[in-house]
């Protein structure tokens, strides 16, 4: 074989090989995926990354990580998938179990409910904001492939609605909007008129099921000259808060939710956990199963405090003085 052939042919070995080599180390690295209960109707995935402020758990969540040294595209890999509909969610589930991911992410009751059904062995790592003891053998030791974060909604939901009425004395009738499409909202409904009793308020239930059951919704809530809003939050609730927020504020109503994200659009009263802190804390537990820790031997967690936010702007809009005993409370006053 002539010299310069064999020159070119070294050359062009040594050329392949690392290119080879890289795509061998990628394909090794670890691999996530984020199963995002974010439904996108304008998500298109050829065009990954999406625009971070459509996507509040994003940014948090790739912060959370990089803080226990995971660079995305570095030392690990993350497939994102955001659901168009919420049909979408078994399927993109499916998708990333048959990639072989090594950890599945999963926040709120569908994205679950679809890991759930797509793998029994794959770890599961979920931001549960309904009962997550019925996820798992026991909140200590969950036992198979399920670990991570309660928000204990359901048992907050009673004390969303003392604090709206110590917010507003006389207070006596109250829409709450819901999705009747979750179960767990159902009963959040059901366990909060016990609370509602022995308060002296009567609950008018307003249920969506999906983005067209919001007009509905508003109408019966006007017809029910209720004197507040209480919103049980879940997906379908939370993408369209800033509608939600919007009705009430153009009602004059005072309105009540679960996260603070609420409140930066408009509502006057947000209790319960952060989901910003919520979606950071999904890199421990990915990071302690990438080190060898079997899901089912790591506790959930259960929140140790909750935050009071007051959007001060909306009360004065509404000509409402919030009571010191509340303020006093707050973590956060929006001015």
């Amino acid at each position: 074989m002539r010299a310069p052939m064999l020159i070119a042919i070294y050359a062009l070995c040594c050329i392949a090989m690392p290119v080879a080599l890289r795509a061998e180390q990628t394909k090794k690295l670890p691999q996530v995926g984020f199963l995002s209960n974010v439904h996108r109707a304008d998500y298109d995935p050829t065009k990954d990354p999406v625009d971070p402020t459509k996507d509040p758990e994003r940014p948090a969540f790739l912060d959370g990580l990089r803080e226990l040294g995971y660079i995305e595209g570095k030392n690990i890999h993350v497939e994102f998938r955001y659901p168009i509909k919420p049909e979408d969610i078994a399927e993109m589930a499916a998708d990333l179990v048959n990639r072989k991911v090594d950890i599945i992410v999963a926040g709120g009751p569908q994205p679950i409910d679809a890991a759930r059904h797509a793998t029994s062995t794959i770890p599961i790592v979920i931001i549960a904001c309904d009962r997550a003891d019925r996820l798992v053998a026991s909140i200590a030791r969950p036992g198979g492939n399920i670990t991570g974060m309660s928000c204990i909604s359901s048992t907050l939901a009673a004390k969303r609605l003392q604090l709206l009425q110590e917010a507003l004395p006389g207070l006596s009738r109250v829409s709450v909007l819901f999705n009747a499409a979750v179960s767990a909202k159902v009963e959040e409904f059901q366990e909060l008129q016990a609370t509602a009793k022995t308060l002296g308020i009567e609950l008018q239930p307003a249920e969506v099921r999906d983005l067209a059951g919001f007009a509905t919704a508003f109408t019966a809530i006007k017809s029910g000259n209720a004197q507040a809003l209480l919103v049980l939050s879940e997906p379908l609730t939370f993408q369209n808060l800033k509608e939600i927020a919007a009705f009430a504020a153009g009602r004059h109503m005072p309105s009540m939710y679960r996260f603070r994200e609420y409140c930066d659009v408009g509502g006057l009263l947000c209790y319960g956990t952060n989901l910003q802190h919520l979606s950071h804390r999904y890199g421990y537990f990915i990071d302690k199963i990438l080190k060898g820790t079997r899901p089912g031997d790591i506790p959930i967690e259960e929140p140790t405090s909750y935050e009071l936010i007051i959007n001060a702007r909306t009360a004065k809009l509404l000509g409402l003085p919030i009571p010191s005993s509340i303020l006093v409370g707050a973590d956060d006053v929006i001015e």
